[in-house]
């Protein structure tokens, strides 16, 4: 009797784990992977998604933040949002609040693979663009000037 419990309580405990998993993989099935460029002076937390947020540091805009599962529209047009707060500095804010919030158009999506470009810049202006590859620089900051025309930003 107790190995035909031992036996269905491992069986429960598969299944239930197995289903987890799968949900959780549905969720981040068809994210990209995110590039965040920080070019202010503090600290920055940011979210592209509900219930999701990220790190990145201050001046930091080398091209080295990475976020493998860091974006996924609702749906394939869905206007992006994309709001963040100052999480160092004198205008650093509480966890739950985020003043910085802005609504972008889907930026325009190339074939393939892609991934996700993101800039924060000082006085709440952000820029997004997806590319086959982003831009990196090993010593420094990348130029803070906005490289063609498929980005989409609020300024």
């Amino acid at each position: 009797m107790l190995a035909v419990i031992a036996v269905a309580a491992g069986a429960y405990v598969y299944v239930e784990r197995s289903q987890t998993q799968n949900v959780q993989r549905s969720a981040l099935e068809g994210s990209v992977a995110v590039y965040s460029y920080n070019f202010t002076q503090y600290d920055v937390a940011y979210s592209l998604m509900p219930g999701l947020r990220w790190f990145v540091k201050a001046n930091s805009a080398t091209g080295s933040n990475l976020q493998l599962f860091g974006y996924k529209p609702a749906v394939p047009d869905a206007p992006m949002q994309i709001s963040w707060r100052y999480d160092s500095g004198p205008q650093e804010t509480a966890e739950e609040d985020y003043p910085f919030v802005v609504t972008l158009p889907q930026p325009r999506r190339p074939a393939g693979a892609v991934v996700l470009e993101l800039r924060i810049y000082p006085d709440g202006k952000a820029a997004a663009r997806y590319v086959t590859r982003p831009l990196v620089s090993e010593f420094s900051n990348v130029d803070p000037a906005l490289p063609g025309n498929d980005w989409v930003t609020n300024q």
